[in-house]
């Protein structure tokens, strides 16, 4: 049995067997969901709430004033980038938000993947925001939340974490980095699926994670699985062998883009670099200890 495959064996029993430790949401994160399902919350309250992390205030506000999310006129404070998204989007924005906390690392081992991750994270979900910004513009794919999307986006390698913390606690499982990557690849959709099912998410989401980067498995209507697939694509996590014209292609087949040109357009651009910048800029993930 190759190395790489008694790797896959242990794990993957480790995952069915609920020995692996799954990643938590972090605290801020959790307080702002179960606070934003109470009947009687008020957006005062879910603003305090926030507020409490500053880094989190920030970027919320940062987010409420992108063409994401309808920013015509800037929000200066928490309670009004709040009362402009409203419950259930600052509850979902908030949680995106705070997934930046969960990719650190103190480990040389796993910095470098870490860093990867990450940044494929926020590129997928600057370019999938970007694509629903053009096609809400153009009248398209109105069923489908900005706020939806970006969560989606910035989880989709969430099952990569509890891999990396395990080359942390045992570093003399993987022989080298590369190796460490192969198997990273290779669980991160199975245990993604794990961890979502932990923090109760819905089904939808659980479905981009568990299956993005499997390419045989496709839906009759155009979802939010198709748009962070073809920012993985676009964005060059997923190299694929077919020519990438004739893979962009497949998309405007479907109707997940009208066509090429809408990489193009004015939107697309402000779009991309806002969201990219809210998460670019900041106290952003870094090493511990």
């Amino acid at each position: 049995m190759s190395t790489d495959h008694a790797l896959l064996v242990q794990l993957l029993g480790k995952v069915k067997s609920g020995e692996l430790v799954l990643p938590s949401l972090p605290e801020v994160a959790i307080g702002v969901r179960e606070m934003a399902r109470q009947p009687d919350c008020s957006l005062s309250e879910l603003s305090a709430e926030i507020s409490k992390d500053p880094a989190l205030a920030a970027r919320i506000v940062s987010l409420s004033n992108s063409a994401a999310f309808g920013g015509v006129s800037k929000s200066t404070s928490v309670i009004a980038a709040v009362t402009r998204l409203g419950l259930h989007r600052t509850r979902d924005l908030a949680v995106a938000a705070a997934m930046q906390q969960l990719f650190r690392t103190s480990r040389s081992m796993t910095w470098d993947l870490m860093d990867e991750i990450w940044r494929f994270n926020v590129e997928v979900a600057s370019c999938a925001s970007a694509i629903l910004a053009c096609q809400h513009e153009l009248g398209n794919l109105r069923a489908l939340s900005a706020d939806t999307l970006l969560l989606a986006s910035l989880i989709h390698n969430i099952g990569a974490l509890p891999v990396l913390e395990q080359a942390e606690l045992k570093p003399e499982l993987f022989a080298e980095r590369e190796q460490l990557r192969r198997i990273t690849q290779l669980l991160k959709a199975p245990i993604g699926r794990s961890v979502l099912l932990e923090w109760g998410f819905d089904q939808e989401l659980i479905e981009v994670v568990h299956r993005w980067a499997d390419f045989s498995f496709q839906t009759q209507e155009v979802g939010y699985l198709d748009l962070v697939r073809l920012a993985a694509i676009y964005s060059r996590e997923v190299v694929l062998a077919d020519p990438f014209p004739s893979v962009l292609e497949m998309f405007v087949s479907k109707g997940v883009i009208p066509s090429l040109d809408l990489f193009g357009m004015e939107t697309y651009f402000l779009t991309y670099n806002e969201i990219k910048a809210s998460f670019d800029s900041g106290p952003g993930y870094r090493r511990t200890g």
